[in-house]
């Protein structure tokens, strides 16, 4: 009983969801008759037209023709073609299957150039939705309503009973409706499609169209075409013999579609909650189902849904035996076909699809002899140039034989300037070598003169213990001859750990300054930075014993051996803290005489640098990081540190190779050498090596 007074409180719901639908559609007519604004008018019609699409085939298709005269007056191609397919759809629904594949083609003709992208309207108003998606591109609107005319064309061939060309005009549809990225367009396209699948009997396939089409819906918030979503899963459903879940979306269809305006699916979820009613038994039910499809099919004027219901009531009183309704219904079914569903009919649609058929295949042999045409154009023009420049190249070759014999004696002259050049540079490097020798030679001094002092001074002291112990012995004083025997021992271990010292600071500094032998060996990144730091800082102040600067260290302890040439290495190292000294000495200079404090510091840090994940090499790499707090370096120089006897020094004070050699030392070694500056505050070089 309670499901009973449902069915009816639905049915009686049917005008009041009309009416509103109408009251809307209302305010949009007033509007269109107020506004002076005819692009904003173009919107309007068009949107009616949409409106009506479902309610009213004829005024669908009136509003849709408007519209198509307006756009052809504004020459906007686009809405052109948009406004072609709302009156293709009118014609389907009216069973007119001809006509609409003659607009829809026409439709298709006219998105096929982009050129119309040229003139398109763009933006938000106020009475457009989703579907129309005019907020993006000019080129993605083309490419939406491409999407749709080959999803209406699919939905037009579906009716023809053309399930092939059905199925190729939606794969079309999907393909563009991925390209817009419109999640919308996509659940339209998935949603006929879905039908499709069911008539050439893949259900699998139609079961994935249909949940993409609802979950596109859900997360759109699009849902316009929510009842026949669920009208559809429904059907799936029972293609796949579940028959009590399809009866469920049946009934949700049925909601969704009053709730939203759907008509063809009431009368769709009608019918099909009909048949299911008749099975169980129901006969009342179904008959009420029946008859409110009927009616909302008359209201729609569509043939496709009157012609099922009639279909329907035809079963119905055959099963009751009512005769004369039966032939009643029958006699309307008969009276359909023959008005349009008909041979002539059929015959038309063929004959248009076999013209557009034959049109495509011009199209494709005309475009086969245009491109044919050009490629000839092409070889002939190329033959030409071939031409042309042979006779260049004959003229050209009579001039370079007299340029040749004059460009001989330029070239030995030449080579006698570049060989000249070459010993000069030559003697420039070693002479660079050397300067970086001589400074750790005084670093090496220093180092020395420490083990050298002790050595010296517990010798002394040992001379004059072995003297004492002498005396004591001659006095048989064996105590004392121990003590003063357990000093020398003492001592003498001392002269031998710094004599040891001494040989490992020479062995060292013999490795680091023996000519390169160019073969790369596991080295101490730590500890070759921090010799060099202190060889070259007493290298310094051997020279200039008022030189003073405070030297911090920061090494990365966690650095392993790495694969280089220690001496390269040592010498891009040594001249990078030399150039720092530098720097600190001179603005240390400046700061005295104007009465600054400033307080010289170099640092020197090592760094380990875990692979990055873009790196295609993917090896770890080591920094060497120098940074002075000195006079800086002006940017406009920064282009040129790294070039060939380039130098910011006084004339005498530096030959302008150092940067140069320690750049090609690193870049032979797979790193890079940078620089960070800020004039007149510090400066920063960094060494990065790969481990």
């Amino acid at each position: 009983m309670i499901k009973y007074r449902t069915k009816i409180y639905l049915l009686l719901m049917l005008p009041l969801i009309t009416e509103a639908q109408q009251i809307k559609i209302d305010s949009l007519i007033r509007e269109v008759n107020i506004t002076q604004n005819d692009t904003f008018k173009l919107v309007l019609l068009r949107t009616i037209a949409r409106n009506y699409a479902e309610l009213n085939t004829d005024s669908a298709y009136h509003y849709a023709e408007k519209s198509l005269l307006l756009a052809r007056q504004l020459h906007f191609k686009l809405d052109e073609s948009g406004a072609l397919r709302e009156m293709g759809y009118a014609f389907l629904n009216r069973g007119n299957y001809p006509r609409s594949l003659q607009v829809f083609l026409s439709a298709m003709a006219i998105l096929k150039d982009p050129e119309i992208e040229k003139r398109v309207l763009v933006g938000r108003f106020p009475s457009d939705d989703e579907e129309n998606y005019r907020i993006v591109s000019p080129h993605t609107q083309r490419l939406s309503q491409i999407a749709l005319t080959h999803q209406s064309l699919g939905v037009l061939y579906a009716n023809s009973n053309n399930y092939e060309k059905a199925w190729y005009h939606h794969l079309l549809a999907r393909q563009y409706a991925e390209q817009t990225g419109s999640v919308v367009i996509q659940s339209i396209v998935n949603l006929t499609m879905n039908r499709v699948y069911l008539n050439l009997k893949k259900n699998d396939s139609a079961l994935v169209s249909i949940q993409q089409a609802y979950e596109q819906v859900m997360q759109s918030g699009f849902k316009r075409y929510l009842g026949s979503v669920l009208l559809n899963m429904g059907r799936t459903y029972a293609a796949l013999g579940n028959r009590t879940l399809a009866n469920d979306y049946y009934r949700k269809s049925l909601v969704a579609s009053k709730e939203l305006d759907y008509f063809r699916g009431v009368v769709a979820s009608s019918l099909l909650l009909a048949d299911y009613y008749t099975e169980s038994g129901k006969k009342d039910s179904a008959f009420l189902y029946i008859t409110n499809a009927l009616s909302e099919a008359r209201n729609l004027e569509a043939p496709d849904l009157l012609l099922r219901s009639y279909t329907a009531l035809t079963r119905h009183y055959r099963a009751a035996g009512n005769s004369d309704s039966t032939v009643k219904y029958q006699a309307l079914i008969i009276k359909i076909n023959d008005s349009l569903f008909n041979a002539k009919q059929a015959q038309q649609f063929q004959n248009i699809d076999f013209e557009e058929q034959q049109r495509q295949q011009e199209v494709e042999a005309a475009q086969k002899a245009l491109r044919t045409k050009w490629r000839m154009y092409a070889l002939l023009a190329g033959l030409s140039i071939i031409l042309f420049i042979a006779i260049m190249l004959w003229r050209n070759s009579r001039h370079r034989k007299k340029a040749n014999l004059l460009l001989s004696k330029q070239k030995a002259e030449l080579e006698s300037v570049l060989s000249s050049l070459k010993a000069t540079q030559s003697q420039l490097i070693q002479s660079e070598k050397m300067a970086s020798l001589g400074e750790l030679t005084a670093g090496i001094a220093h180092e020395i003169q420490n083990p050298l002092n002790f050595v010296n001074n517990f010798s002394e002291v040992n001379k004059e213990l072995l003297t004492e112990m002498k005396d004591e012995i001659d006095k048989g004083n064996l105590n004392e001859v121990k003590t003063i025997a357990n000093d020398v021992i003492e001592n003498q271990e001392k002269i031998n750990h710094h004599g040891k010292r001494a040989d490992e600071i020479v062995k060292g500094m013999l490795q680091h300054s023996r000519t390169s032998s160019g073969q790369k060996e596991l080295t101490d990144i730590n500890a070759l930075a921090g010799e060099y730091m202190r060889l070259a800082y007493h290298g310094l102040r051997a020279k200039d014993k008022l030189f003073n600067a405070k030297l911090v260290t920061e090494l990365d302890a966690s650095i392993e051996l790495v694969k280089v040439v220690p001496q390269d290495i040592g010498r891009v190292i040594l001249n990078l803290i030399n150039n720092a000294f530098y720097a600190v000495n001179e603005k240390n200079a400046s700061a005295s005489s104007a009465g600054q404090q400033y307080e010289p510091t170099v640092t020197v840090k090592t760094k380990k640098l875990d692979a990055r994940p873009d790196d295609p090499v993917g090896r770890d790499k080591v920094e060497i990081i120098v940074i002075d707090n000195g006079i800086g370096i002006r940017q406009h120089l920064l282009d040129k540190i790294f070039q060939p006897f380039f130098t910011t020094k006084p004339a005498g004070q530096g030959t302008g190779l150092g940067l140069s050699l320690s750049y090609d030392i690193v870049k032979a070694h797979g790193g890079e050498l940078k620089v960070e500056t800020k004039e007149g505050e510090e400066t920063t070089f960094t060494i990065i090596l790969p481990t």
